[in-house]
């Protein structure tokens, strides 16, 4: 079964520059390891999708990415600055230039849609009220939420608090985005529309993505170069097509069930 997928890579309109590296990376926590020698490169204006399933390390290593957690040992890269020896300005510089979708969405539950995705750039102080409205309603309107934006959070559906949680992490105009199960909980519809406003994201904004999911059919659809791990590293690559063909066992298996 052959899943649809943009016909023009974003990377390839790009200069290959590569925005982030891990390079032999090692988490443990207690005597569990997690990470062990994870390795990639993204490049610029690329969406990167590390697929695995449950307790292989995918959400550990977008941590890692944003200097949420510091690795054991190896080396992380973003936009040539190694993240583990940033200093805490340093790396709230890195962090505002780096949007960060959770899988629950994580908006507050008094604000409304409309202040919920506001926040970042209230926090930020920079705009006056007049650019903040244009820039929170254009970001509403492109995940379709203008008739929910005066709504609170226990008022709408997962499925509009995912698309809520997007437009808040791109109004700040971050040049990476970095994708936590952005299907997670979500029925196959939805699902469908989360992984289209992802293609759309990077087709407005050339972004550098990488996305974390369990969910073959958002693989598919939102990827350039796909990668599985499994216990703690990457154990095959490649574009949708490459993954597709491949041989490996791991692989094999791991594709075996589409969604």
């Amino acid at each position: 079964m052959t899943l649809p997928h943009p016909t023009t890579s974003i990377g390839q309109t790009e200069e290959k520059r590569i925005v982030i590296k891990l390079t032999d990376v090692w988490k443990s926590f207690g005597k569990l390891d997690v990470l062990q020698g994870m390795s990639f490169e993204v490049e610029a204006g690329q969406t990167y999708v590390i697929m695995g399933g449950s307790g292989v390390g995918k959400s550990v290593t977008l941590k890692h990415i944003i200097g949420l957690l510091k690795p054991d040992r190896g080396g992380v890269l973003v936009d040539g600055q190694h993240v583990p020896n940033l200093d805490k300005q340093e790396l709230m510089a890195l962090r505002r230039k780096t949007g960060y979708l959770f899988q629950s969405g994580a908006l507050v539950s008094w604000l409304t849609v409309f202040e919920n995705v506001a926040l970042p750039l209230r926090e930020h102080g920079h705009l006056t009220e007049g650019e903040i409205r244009e820039r929170v309603l254009e970001r509403i309107h492109l995940v379709e939420l203008e008739h929910a934006a005066d709504q609170l959070p226990a008022s709408i559906s997962g499925g509009m608090k995912k698309r809520a949680g997007l437009a808040r992490t791109l109004v700040t105009q971050p040049e990476i985005v970095l994708y936590d199960e952005p299907n997670a909980g979500l029925d196959p519809i939805m699902s469908e529309t989360i992984n289209r406003l992802i293609l759309s994201v990077q087709d407005r904004y050339r972004v550098t993505s990488v996305v974390v999911t369990h969910k073959i059919a958002c693989a598919y659809t939102t990827g350039d170069v796909l990668a599985l791990i499994d216990k703690g590293k990457v154990v095959a690559q490649g574009t949708p097509n490459e993954m597709q063909r491949s041989t490996h066992p791991l692989v094999r298996r791991f594709l075996g069930g589409i969604d």
